[in-house]
């Protein structure tokens, strides 16, 4: 996603982009996110470059939502009587909106604004190298390569680009911990005495949940029902995290696939220490399919995103875990500063280390600082956050987590390091 965005941004400001996907098609490139729960949670620090990378308005055409809107959040226990615990109101986000799309509306939105003449279909990289006229060749499977004036990785998590940036084998580690996902009818639900009209994480011991309204249409369209909405016009997404916290992180390797299907028995198991409440025994007994997803991240996180004229955005660059639904709106910020300070009208091809450079002096701090504040995130709702986990501790702590993510002054950064490179003049 961040390198289609990426290659728009370039392309409007006038840069030759060519770009280079494995899918067989765009039909699949726009569908291969279908799954149940493929979504992308977008915050203000992810709105501002989309719109002014000129991409916003069509994502939000591909939305049930005319604008992004203000968002709150209950984190409730998953034990006992499944009491409040923290209760995220509007005011914190203010004047900050939030919008949540599934990835395959995302893409539909914003894939057709490609020049299709410059989308080359069934390229799969296998490795760049480089030339000593300071160019690059990204080489595929299908034995044809590309040389390149400068090349970004946008290849995600199992990045190809990102072992040419690090020169060694990539450092993508197994969390020890395992999602499993399924959608639910509401008429299923209607034993829960929870309202699970709003967003929901139930906190519980190494374990948590995340349940949210999903629209009828789920798949092509953005996830809450506002409250006005009958709970049976969509469905229930719910979402189980269970982590192993015996072992160290990056001690277990887990085979390929890391997302499969799971059986309910498997699910119960997991799930069936004593102390969890009504409404989470009900709702775990209605998880008939579900899918399970090893999550995986970078670890350590990389020192730089930069390696000659090769360069790393998205989750090739910080790939983390969702506990902060942030790691779309890191890449939209690696693309809004990239396009800012390649797409500058001063922008010469002499101009490219120094572009990059800047580049890297920005983007590393801030988004490895938001990759472990998500890893910390889910060690919060899962009672293992620094600050302990009594209902008064972990209110302490849920109330710090999304401002230094959300909250950041993104242009002025950006506006620093065009400067640095070319002198003061605006950006993008």
């Amino acid at each position: 996603m961040s390198g289609i965005v990426c290659a728009i941004g370039l392309r409007n400001a006038g840069v030759h982009v060519e770009i280079f996907e494995q899918a067989v098609n765009q039909v699949f490139m726009m569908t291969s996110f279908q799954e149940v729960g493929a979504g992308v949670g977008l915050g203000p620090n992810a709105l501002f470059p989309l719109k002014e990378l000129g991409v916003l308005d069509a994502v939000l055409s591909k939305s049930d939502e005319e604008k992004p809107t203000m968002r709150s959040f209950r984190y409730i226990s998953a034990t006992g009587a499944h009491d409040l615990i923290y209760d995220v109101t509007s005011s914190l986000f203010h004047p900050s909106n939030v919008l949540i799309i599934c990835q395959p509306s995302f893409l539909e939105a914003i894939v057709p604004m490609l020049d299709p003449r410059l989308v080359h279909m069934e390229k799969r990289c296998i490795s760049v190298s480089a030339l000593s006229s300071g160019s690059h060749v990204i080489h595929f499977a299908d034995g044809s390569t590309y040389e390149a004036d400068l090349v970004i990785g946008a290849d995600g998590i199992k990045s190809v680009i990102r072992e040419f940036v690090t020169g060694r084998p990539t450092s993508l580690v197994y969390s020890n911990s395992v999602a499993y996902r399924s959608v639910v009818s509401p008429e299923a639900l209607k034993g829960v005495k929870t309202d699970m009209m709003r967003p929901l994480c139930w906190i519980g011991k190494d374990k948590h949940i995340i349940s949210y309204p999903v629209q009828a249409n789920q798949k092509v369209r953005s996830f809450y029902i506002s409250e006005a909405d009958s709970f049976n016009s969509g469905k229930m997404n719910l979402v189980f995290f269970s982590t192993d916290s015996s072992v160290p992180m990056g001690s277990v390797d887990v085979p390929l696939p890391w997302a499969k299907p799971a059986s309910q028995d498997e699910l119960l198991h997991e799930f069936s220490e004593a102390g969890w409440g009504e409404d989470t025994k009900l709702i775990l007994k209605e998880m008939k399919d579900p899918s399970k997803w090893y999550l995986h991240l970078l670890h350590p996180s990389l020192t730089s995103y930069v390696r000659q004229r090769v360069v790393l955005v998205g989750d090739a660059a910080h790939a983390m875990l969702p506990h902060l639904g942030a790691g779309a709106g890191q890449g939209m910020e690696d693309v809004y500063a990239l396009c800012s300070l390649l797409g500058d009208a001063r922008a010469q091809k002499c101009h490219l280390d120094d572009a990059l450079k800047a580049y890297d002096s920005i983007r590393v701090a801030r988004a490895n600082m938001v990759q472990t504040m998500s890893t910390i995130a889910g060690n919060i709702y899962e009672k293992r956050g620094p600050g302990g986990g009594t209902n008064a501790q972990l209110r302490e702590q849920l109330k710090a987590i999304y401002h230094p993510v959300w909250h950041h002054d993104l242009k002025e950064e950006v506006k620093r390091a065009v400067a640095s490179v070319y002198g003061p003049r605006g950006v993008l």
